[in-house]
């Protein structure tokens, strides 16, 4: 057992609120301390500084955000605490590091690339080389089954879901999984976007690759994450990286361009001897490196700003007195303009004209009731589990391709059904083709004499579904070969669940540029705007209890969106599938065009059918949950607090 430092005390200064990671980051400092015969603790309340005492906060930027940052102000106290950051140097947190790196007695990073930046800024940071730590290790020598072949574990940016779009086939095609988080505030613990602690690095250890993208363009190498998956056995591919030493390209782990980036996943995933290799000198790096010498050189700046402070007993802690939450208006809450009213009459004026097109082009002696137009034999024959229900309108060149993806996939027990909502491009002609020729798929075609609209269509094809689920393909859209059996096993696992959803890749005619449905079911969400495509699979049941989409004029291009709220307000949830299961077709003519000229009108009809819902709350109700954790939480720490006094006390 190493001897005691009586002459120090390391306290890691932590937030009540702060990201999860930099509770095991801070954990894994006080245990390799502890190890080298250094006291040391976590801080996460107001507490009076004793004389040996030297402070680590963890991270800079995030504590002073999160806490408030008064104390630093106070020279006495900012001498005897030392900032270890994280933070990429493009970022505005990089910039706060920058503003209170001038005033704490030392700096630290865990990149070289932002120690340099550091240092041009006049401050004297040192790099702190993260390496083996036990309580992090969860390596199996002789692994070979693995649950996931891919994983992504980062937050959500515009830059990262285009690449991860652009690598769609092989996650489609493979076991992978997308966590991806919403850093507009703190992921204080593990919950369905974020993974945290043994979950994660029991994850990792059941990953053949861990797929990296930066979250800018900088090329900011990640180092932290090829620790852990290093720690873990799983191989990284990393998009190009500067400074990544002591890890190596083809010898630890792998980097490629973004534009290669698919071809060298697929060549990756089917190397198992490679990835072996790799594996094996990524651990035996990592293992050779530990992250105790890096806290011993901590330990000793520690002890040098020990020796130049004088020791006044101070009180440091948190100045805030509630939680920090990000104050984010719902777009309809705002004040509105001459523009949005502007706006609002111009979408009116175009939802009159399509209104007044239906009835210039129908002739009033068509009786409109919808027939149907053709069947193939296998409808009689059996009734699937899956019903898909597509509303076709004016689509001839993409509902082939729609139609293939639905019958070409990995789960066949489907029946669909097609309402032709009175096309004149040749759709309705080129579906009786298809069908024609797969007379296996048990289908029906259901015309309308003339134009309904969107929703009536939907509804109609429901009428005629006679699946347990019915899952919604709009006729320009696809699903992709594993995407179905993927949705259906979702919402098996959670047989609670009124639908199920997942992750869609978005495309145009340059091919992928982007994901949709990337958050899990959070109701609180949808206070602020659609973030779950129809592409969705439904219980028929829970469909027939909302009686379907809604017909409300106001929220034309927004019916899907409405029958989400609907079932956040009667309590329903949703499964939520984290890889990609369906592809989106983007143009400047889809429905959301239209719909987005103005959203006032859409969310009025939204505020009417869901009031809870968009009252907040259902929010308040979250938030009150957390508020009341929080507190548990402090009660907890305070005691701990007040027991370890009484025992230093009586010892």
């Amino acid at each position: 057992m190493p001897e005691k430092r009586a002459d120090l005390r390391l306290r890691v200064v932590q937030s009540r609120f702060q990201n999860a990671f930099f509770h095991e980051l801070a954990e894994a400092i006080v245990d390799e301390a502890t190890r080298l015969g250094v006291p040391a603790d976590v801080v996460t309340s107001v507490v009076d500084t004793e004389p040996d005492d030297v402070f680590v906060l963890l991270p800079t930027h995030e504590y002073a955000v999160l806490e408030g940052g008064q104390f630093l102000e106070d020279p006495r106290l900012a001498k005897r605490c030392i900032g270890i950051t994280a933070e990429q140097p493009a970022s505005s947190h990089f910039d706060t590091n920058v503003y209170y790196g001038h005033k704490l007695g030392a700096v630290f990073d865990f990149s070289t690339l932002s120690v340099k930046r550091y240092q041009a800024e006049g401050i004297a940071a040192e790099h702190l080389p993260f390496g083996w730590t036990p309580t992090w290790d969860k390596f199996v020598p002789d692994a070979d089954e693995h649950e996931l072949d891919v994983l992504f574990l980062g937050c959500a940016t515009p830059r990262r879901e285009h690449a991860l779009s652009k690598i769609g086939r092989q996650l489609w095609s493979r076991r992978s999984r997308l966590i991806l988080s919403d850093n507009a505030a703190p992921n204080t613990g593990d919950h369905a976007a974020f993974v945290t602690g043994d979950r994660k690095r029991e994850l990792l250890a059941g990953t053949k690759v861990l797929v990296n993208v930066h979250q800018a363009d900088e090329p900011y190498f990640e180092w932290l994450r090829a620790a852990e998956a290093a720690h873990c056995g799983a191989v990284m591919l990393s998009e190009t990286s500067l400074h990544t030493e002591p890890f190596k390209h083809d010898e630890h782990l792998v980097f490629s361009a973004l534009s290669t980036m698919p071809h060298a996943l697929a060549a990756l995933l089917e190397d198992p001897a490679r990835l072996k290799r790799l594996r094996r000198n990524a651990y035996e790096l990592i293992k050779e490196n530990p992250f105790s010498a890096g806290v011993e050189k901590l330990v000793s700046v520690a002890h040098d700003l020990r020796k130049t402070h004088d020791g006044h007993r101070l009180r440091l802690g948190p100045s805030r007195t509630q939680p920090f939450r990000q104050q984010v208006t719902p777009s309809w809450e705002r004040q509105t303009d001459g523009v949005d009213a502007v706006r609002q009459a111009i979408r009116e004026i175009r939802l009159d004209i399509i209104d007044l097109r239906r009835r210039v082009s129908t002739d009033p002696t068509i009786d409109p009731t919808p027939v149907i137009d053709h069947r193939t034999p296998a409808w009689d024959r059996r009734t699937p589990r899956v019903s898909v229900i597509m509303a076709l309108y004016n689509h001839e060149p993409y509902v082939v391709e729609a139609l293939e993806s639905a019958a070409s996939g990995s789960y066949n027990d489907i029946e669909i059904i097609v309402v032709d909502d009175c096309s004149n491009d040749g759709s309705n002609q080129t579906v009786r083709k298809w069908m024609d020729k797969s007379p296996h798929v048990p289908m029906t075609l259901v015309r309308h004499p003339v134009n309904r609209g969107l929703p009536r269509s939907r509804n109609e094809a429901f009428r005629h579904a006679r699946g347990e689920l019915v899952f919604v393909l709009d006729s320009d859209n696809a699903i992709v070969p594993t995407g179905l059996e993927r949705l259906v096993a979702a919402i098996d696992a959670e047989p609670d669940a009124s639908f199920a959803y997942g992750v869609l890749q978005r495309f145009d005619s340059t091919g992928p540029v982007g994901l949709m449905g990337v958050w899990p079911w959070e109701p609180w969400r949808l206070r602020y705007g659609n973030y779950i495509d129809a592409m969705a699979l439904i219980k028929h049941e829970a469909l027939t209890k909302l009686e379907g989409y809604t017909l409300d004029r106001r929220l034309h291009g927004w019916e899907d969106y409405e029958l989400w709220c609907r079932i956040a307000e009667s309590g329903g949830h949703a499964a939520h599938v984290q890889t990609i299961v369906g592809r989106y077709r983007q143009s400047a003519t889809s429905m959301l065009s239209l719909t987005n000229i103005s959203q006032d009108a859409g969310f009025d009809a939204v505020r009417e059918s869901c009031p809870r819902l968009m009252s907040g709350a259902l929010e308040l109700q979250v938030d009150a949950l957390g508020d009341w954790l929080a507190s548990i939480r402090g009660e907890r720490e305070a005691r701990d607090v007040w027991l370890s006094n009484w025992e230093a006390q009586n010892a």
